[in-house]
């Protein structure tokens, strides 16, 4: 009798188990109704901080996926694809002109409907897509304007040679013509984060804000999401995160590390105090890290006999690459990296999720300015250092 009782209790145990995964699972259903040919359809997300890429071949503008998520509903894309790429179309021009819609993964079944494009289909199922839904309804207006604007700009960035005043003039002309738009979208999108405190589609807009956090705009965001979603495991790391940028805010004393240097010699922050140091966050991998670099050296060159000192954190995980950067950049300043990637140890205590970011520290160690960019440095140093 007690073995029976135990073998129920297992049996019970093992349903459960087996009707939580279940509850998890997801399809997609898909139809494409004007395709011309069969395509490759791509879904993309990131489960438990590891991305997953699954395909399928649409039959007769048919295809379906199954698989499973974790107890939250997760951000994915849905991209379509010839089966085979047109040599003609550059890399870079492929990746801008790239069709595929992001959209909330739920369990249950998502439905995903359209003409002969993933970027105009229609992607139904779930309370938290109907709620993304939504918050494309109400940025419509500024998508519609700001549509045709990206599509004159692809060819201007594609055109990497050749370009004359003209078109230089065109580009910054749409660039201002987007500011207004880019300046309304985000007003509307901080109103549907307030108007929905409790939804994932608020905490993913919360969190495209993340990259580089600014403590006095992004708080307020962030504690206006419910305590259900802060408590999340994902709402726990960007409360961590936030609480590291805080304790690295503009009137902070600066925090000690050291690593070492191209020729393995431990190099400390602290060995810089009683001068101005720009603590620079970069790798070579980073395109906007390369492309801010002669700003950075051009600043240098002004400022380095007037107590004035640069100290380079590389989120390299490659010493080889690391080092052809700093000589193909003709880089003179200090440079340290434990070559541990994104789990850099200075990278960590300064919140560094991405990069290009610097510091601005004085002679006490005090951080006085963050990020700056451009002319803004060489700016910066001359209202300080006469």
């Amino acid at each position: 009798m007690i073995m029976k009782r135990i073998s129920y209790l297992i049996a019970g145990i093992s349903l459960l188990a087996f009707t939580a995964n279940a509850q998890n699972n997801f399809s997609i259903n898909g139809k494409f109704s004007n395709l011309k040919e069969d395509m490759k359809v791509f879904l993309n997300y990131r489960l438990n901080s590891k991305r997953m890429i699954d395909s399928a071949i649409t039959k007769n503008g048919d295809f379906s996926f199954k698989g499973q998520i974790g107890n939250e509903p997760i951000k994915a894309s849905i991209g379509l694809k010839t089966l085979t790429s047109d040599p003609s179309i550059s890399f870079i021009e492929a990746m801008l002109r790239r069709d595929e819609q992001d959209f909330f993964l739920d369990k249950g079944t998502i439905f995903i409907t359209g003409a002969s494009t993933a970027k105009k289909a229609l992607i139904t199922g779930g309370k938290t897509q109907s709620e993304y839904l939504a918050l494309i309804a109400l940025l419509k207006p500024e998508t519609d304007l700001a549509i045709p604007l990206r599509e004159e700009m692809i060819p201007i960035l594609v055109r990497t040679q050749g370009k004359g005043m003209d078109t230089i003039k065109r580009l910054q002309e749409i660039q201002k013509l987007m500011g207004p738009l880019s300046a309304k979208g985000e007003e509307k999108e901080i109103a549907f984060i307030k108007s929905h405190p409790d939804s994932y589609v608020s905490f993913d807009l919360v969190q495209q804000r993340g990259g580089i956090i600014r403590p006095k705009t992004f708080e307020p965001l962030f504690n206006s999401l419910s305590a259900r979603l802060r408590g999340t495991e994902n709402g726990k790391a960007m409360a961590k995160k936030l609480d590291i940028v805080k304790k690295t805010a503009v009137g902070v004393k600066a925090m000690d590390f050291s690593q070492p240097d191209v020729t393995g010699k431990m190099v400390s922050l602290s060995s810089f105090k009683g001068k101005y140091v720009l603590l620079d966050f970069w790798a070579s991998w980073c395109g906007p890290c390369r492309a801010e670099n002669p700003n950075v050296l051009k600043a240098y060159n002004q400022f380095k006999d007037k107590n004035f000192d640069i100290l380079a954190v590389s989120l390299d995980d490659k010493k080889e690459n690391w080092l052809k950067a700093v000589k193909d950049d003709a880089l003179p300043w200090t440079q340290v990296s434990d070559l541990l990637g994104w789990k850099n140890q200075a990278a960590g205590f300064y919140a560094i999720t991405a990069i290009p970011q610097n510091f601005l520290i004085d002679p006490n160690g005090v951080i006085i300015a963050s990020n700056l960019r451009g002319e803004d440095l060489a700016k910066k140093l001359a209202q300080l250092i006469k």
